[in-house]
């Protein structure tokens, strides 16, 4: 028996999925929890073989999601269940601590394939990222991805910038100041080689940076 904990801070999310995963008798869906603290408390409760993690939670948000739960358990396994595309956020979120990465848009099959293999102690990587990946490794340098060239901080930052959050809505969902913000927004800008919002916010639409 795989027993899962769901951490999503949407209720109809946490819904479905149960519902999809009790149709598996050899799966079981032992907690569910709605915002990070909820997810450490039932962790120190009680025992899982994984769990299925969106990133953004009501009180903590982006990879630092990933990574603050792979720091306090080491040996859990994660699979990341996230709006985010596969291309742009599924390597930081392995680096980060995931052991495997889904869009919500996934079809079931695959999702029970993820899980399998997540409990089990492997990485799961979906046929859709192993493609690009792939791809990616023979491309020369300038062909590659250019939000490739932007840290895990900075990711989240344009994430949330292009989803129309403000400076200090950004920096209070990332523990940060508004100043620390509007640098990090100078910076991409740089590594983009674009100068204003307006170029900023074409590039998260044509590389499908924005939560769907």
């Amino acid at each position: 028996m795989i027993d899962i904990i769901i951490a999503d801070d949407h209720e109809l999310i946490r819904s479905g999925l149960k519902m999809i995963l009790e149709t598996y008798e050899h799966i079981a869906v032992k907690g569910e929890a709605a915002t990070f603290a909820e997810l450490l408390g039932a962790l120190e409760t009680d025992t899982y073989d994984m769990v299925i993690l969106d990133m953004n939670l009501g009180d903590k948000n982006g990879l630092e999601t990933v990574e603050a739960l792979s720091s306090f358990y080491p040996d859990l396994p994660i699979l990341v269940l996230s709006s985010f595309p596969e291309e742009q956020y599924a390597v930081h979120a392995f680096k980060a601590g995931a052991s495997g990465y889904l869009n919500k848009s996934v079809f079931s099959p695959e999702l029970l394939t993820a899980i399998e293999t997540v409990a089990s102690g492997k990485k799961f990587v979906s046929h859709s990222l192993s493609e690009t990946l792939v791809f990616g490794l023979s491309l020369d340098k300038e062909a590659q991805n250019p939000v490739e060239l932007l840290s895990k901080r900075e990711l989240e930052v344009l994430t949330l910038f292009c989803s129309g959050k403000t400076y200090k809505q950004i920096a209070d969902a990332l523990n940060l100041s508004p100043k620390t913000v509007a640098t990090y927004r100078s910076r991409i800008l740089e590594k983009l080689n674009l100068s204003s919002t307006a170029q900023l916010l074409r590039f998260t639409y044509e590389h499908h940076i924005c939560e769907t």
